[in-house]
């Protein structure tokens, strides 16, 4: 446990910062930069922020062309393992998921590593003396309480993801120093941890507005992440106040008809969403944006949706023959397909449903017929077919989501890996669902058809009826609209579905494979043996 709660003291904050890490980390205040000498006025708090930024954006990052978010979308009823990496293979066969994968891990650490980051901001800013930089007291509040706010809304994130990856987990609240390092962690209860996010959302949306500077969280983020707690919590009447609060505000609104830089070109409103993710691009729809950029500018970093949910095509007999630069270039950049989206969750949308559309589901490849580029042949189809689940292990040609397509604007460089456009990391249509599920929950089901109704309008899907409004249809009514966005596996969790809809429609598990103990994740071996002063007990069915 001291690998994950020591690295309190500026954790991430090596983004600011010119050292070495390994250096930094040696506690060495004439060298770098400590809490004591950063947390001194308002723009420090805002340079430890901009860290936990950074932090959170490795959500899309990870190695060999993985995603830290994969851990949470893979081995579900909507999204399988095609081109594994050693880490992922265990989610095709749950039977070989135990305490040492390394990305369970990985991810336990990382989340732990944001935890404490967000303890120090909160504590510093509210325990020691500070130059917030305001013109006069109130307004030195304002900046205090937005600085607390964003931490504590970075603290509720990180354990959604522990609540939903692992269950009951230890609840820290302080700030690590050696005084209070700790050995003897113990695992707190689900409505512990529920508990505490409620608090620290509430702060959150009581101190941050609707809207703040795009790349900053805000109080729709966090009043959306609200609604889900109150739902896991059951506590139904709140989630519903929560989700309409976003909802009905005036700064956001569903993108229902065609908008951006290719609004005159084929296409469709749904799809426009990704194309034009940024509120200056009059995306009203974005609740929280990933902003990016270029390989040549000082603190970016690559992500790797693009890698990690493009299928393999190039690796297709056919395909691998054409000039691979111009392939990628014009069939929505190099993937490596290690996760794909099941059919059966394709086969959820209906035939009218723009979000199965070709502008939204990748059907066909293409290649220009001449250096002009002017005209294009289609040069292969994607392709749903297999007779046994080995058959879907390294499927090039199986279809994908669009979402993160990307074309490097150097074309050299079409066969990297990574990506550097700006993405949506939450929006709108999730509140909308989360309403939903709320209303229907809360015995409302016409005004929770209304919603849903709403929301597929903008895809050209049929209207629903109160009738139909069931917690299945709301979960197929999630994948169609957020498939590739959504941490299905939470929503899974939280729902108590998790086992019987994987089993039913994940083609590479069935009841061999999978377990109803696998709804969570193995406690890692390296923090079970570092808490020394306390048993930590292991996830039933992983000992």
């Amino acid at each position: 446990m001291k690998k994950i709660l020591i690295l309190l003291l500026t954790i991430g904050f090596v983004f600011m910062s010119s050292c070495n890490e390994d250096t930094f980390l040696k506690e060495e205040p004439k060298d770098n930069i400590f809490a004591e000498n950063l947390f001194l006025n308002y723009d420090g708090f805002v340079n430890g922020l901009n860290a936990m930024y950074a932090l959170v954006r490795e959500d899309r990052e990870g190695q060999s062309n993985t995603t830290r978010a994969s851990l949470w979308q893979m081995g579900t009823d909507n999204v399988f393992v095609n081109g594994g990496a050693a880490a992922f293979d265990p989610f095709n066969d749950y039977n070989d998921l135990n305490s040492e994968n390394a990305l369970v891990s990985a991810n336990f650490n990382w989340l732990y590593r944001i935890v404490n980051s967000a303890n120090l901001i909160i504590n510093r800013a509210e325990n020691t003396p500070v130059d917030w930089m305001g013109t006069n007291d109130a307004a030195d509040l304002v900046n205090q309480n937005k600085v607390i706010a964003q931490a504590r809304l970075f603290r509720a994130w990180a354990y959604r993801h522990l609540r939903y990856g692992w269950g009951a987990v230890p609840l820290s609240l302080q700030e690590i120093e050696g005084s209070t390092y700790r050995s003897d962690w113990e695992r707190n209860s689900i409505a512990e941890i529920n508990a505490q996010m409620v608090i620290d959302l509430k702060f959150a949306t009581e101190n941050l507005e609707m809207r703040e500077d795009v790349g900053l969280v805000n109080a729709a983020v966090a009043g959306t992440m609200l609604a889900e707690v109150y739902l896991d919590m059951g506590e139904n009447e709140k989630a519903e106040i929560e989700a309409l609060k976003v909802i009905n505000s005036p700064e956001y609104q569903l993108m229902t008809t065609r908008f951006g830089v290719d609004a005159s070109e084929p296409g469709t409103a749904f799809t426009d969403l990704f194309i034009n993710p940024m509120p200056k691009n009059d995306n009203r729809e974005v609740l929280w944006v990933l902003n990016n950029a270029y390989s040549d500018v000082v603190g970016n970093s690559y992500l790797n949706m693009k890698s990690i949910w493009n299928s393999y095509y190039s690796k297709d007999s056919k395909l691998k023959k054409y000039d691979l630069n111009t392939l990628y270039t014009y069939n929505g950049g190099k993937g490596t397909g290690r996760l794909s989206v099941t059919d059966s969750a394709f086969g959820w949308y209906g035939s009218t449903d723009d979000r199965y559309s070709e502008y939204a589901v990748k059907k066909y490849y293409i290649f220009p017929t001449d250096d002009s580029a002017t005209s294009f042949n289609i040069i292969g189809t994607t392709k749903m077919v297999y007779s046994k689940p080995d058959d879907l292990e390294d499927n090039f040609l199986w279809p994908w989501v669009r979402k993160w397509e990307y074309n490097d604007p150097l074309f050299e460089n079409a066969s990297k890996n990574g990506q550097y456009d700006d993405q949506m990391f939450m929006r709108l249509a999730e509140t909308y669902l989360l309403a939903a599920e709320a209303l229907m929950k809360n015995n409302k089901p016409d005004l929770a058809a209304s919603y849903l109704t709403t929301l597929r309008a903008r895809s050209n899907a049929s209207a629903v009826t109160a009738s139909e409004v069931t917690m299945d249809f709301i979960l197929e009514e999630r994948s169609r609209e957020l498939v590739t966005e959504e941490y299905r596996k939470h929503t899974l969790v939280r729902t108590g579905t998790f086992y019987e809809r994987t089993v039913q429609y994940n083609p590479r598990l069935d009841e061999t494979k999978v377990f109803e103990y696998n709804e969570y994740f193995p406690i890692p071996q390296d923090i079970i043996d570092a808490n020394t002063g306390a048993v930590m007990p292991q996830n039933d069915g992983y000992n």
